[in-house]
């Protein structure tokens, strides 16, 4: 059963405006660099089915026109798709953005109609499926659009991924991808950062001093309340778990993260052979005072961007 892991998600009206979020970045991008959705062929990468909100960038992409859409993840789709706290999300959503999904009256979620006594609607244009990002099972040249949201910082092969990428893309489509570069303040860390609490504590910390700041912020409603970016702000459930074991939390978050660069990411989709047109790392100026001389000389190897940026958006195209 998957759990409301942050405190914003317990008010149904903020949880879906910031779900919205990442899915409008992504459709701005590709309405402005690659001729929009509509009439397209979308895949996701990396739906995050084991989310509450998971699958709704594919839901909001076939309201915006797009032709049909794919979903795959390293999670199965089915894995909670009757829990309640997903169930009671997407009733609320469907009304608020306009969106078609099926099965919410019948305790499931699910974008396939049952009514087989009319053919059209029995397939579903959203199509999930459970899948490695570094050896996909489509055909080549099977999408005009990829899109991907908070991903790419934990895949483990991104040059794999991002070969497969071109692989699949239709010659003239393109991806739009928003990730969360490991070096940033608030996002690079998720979690483990406590941005506002001890800054890039994920880059300045052994790992005993990191547990031990961890527990001193899970041990105050204050601290949790206040040590973290509003969207990672953990529910008072979640806090008192890992007020027990800080270590489990600080391996759950950072296990997977591969701390890849900008620079790596751009590597990687020349070498395979993506035209890039647009690479921009989004950096939160409010932030700055944050990075005092002496943190900058601590982490010398990094620039100033690298360390204030939030994500990191990147388009590419693949030649005709």
């Amino acid at each position: 059963m998957s759990k409301v892991l942050h405190a914003y998600q317990n008010d149904p009206q903020n949880y879906i405006s910031q779900a919205k979020i990442p899915y409008d970045i992504l459709a701005d991008l590709v309405n402005e660099s690659l001729g929009g959705l509509n009439g397209k062929v979308i895949l996701d990468l990396g739906v995050g089915f084991q989310l509450i909100h998971g699958g709704l960038s594919l839901a909001l992409a076939l309201r915006d026109g797009a032709k049909q859409c794919f979903g795959i993840d390293i999670a199965h789709p089915d894995l909670h798709s009757a829990d309640p706290a997903k169930i009671a999300f997407w009733k609320r959503a469907s009304e608020e953005l306009d969106i078609d999904v099926q099965g919410l009256d019948e305790g499931r979620l699910v974008f396939a109609s049952t009514d087989i006594l009319h053919f059209d609607d029995f397939f579903s244009k959203i199509t999930l499926l459970q899948m490695s990002a570094s050896e996909m099972w489509f055909k080549d040249n099977m999408f005009d659009i990829v899109i991907s949201n908070a991903v790419f910082e934990h895949i483990q092969s991104p040059q794999a991924v991002v070969s497969e990428l071109f692989r699949v893309l239709k010659p003239g489509g393109g991806a739009a991808i928003s990730w969360n570069p490991f070096t940033g303040l608030r996002m690079g860390g998720h979690d483990i950062g406590m941005p506002y609490h001890y800054p890039w504590a994920h880059l300045r910390l052994n790992k005993k001093d990191h547990i031990a700041e961890l527990c001193k912020v899970f041990s105050s409603k204050d601290l949790y309340n206040s040590a973290f970016p509003v969207e990672h702000t953990p529910t008072d459930e979640r806090a008192s778990v890992y007020k027990e074991d800080p270590e489990l939390f600080r391996h759950q978050i950072s296990y997977d993260l591969n701390k890849m660069r900008i620079s790596e990411l751009l590597e990687y989709a020349n070498k395979a052979g993506f035209e890039v047109i647009q690479s921009h790392a989004h950096v939160f100026d409010e932030d700055r005072p944050a990075l005092t001389q002496e943190i900058l000389s601590e982490l010398e190897g990094y620039t100033e961007d690298e360390l204030l940026q939030t994500f990191h958006t990147l388009v590419v195209k693949k030649p005709l």
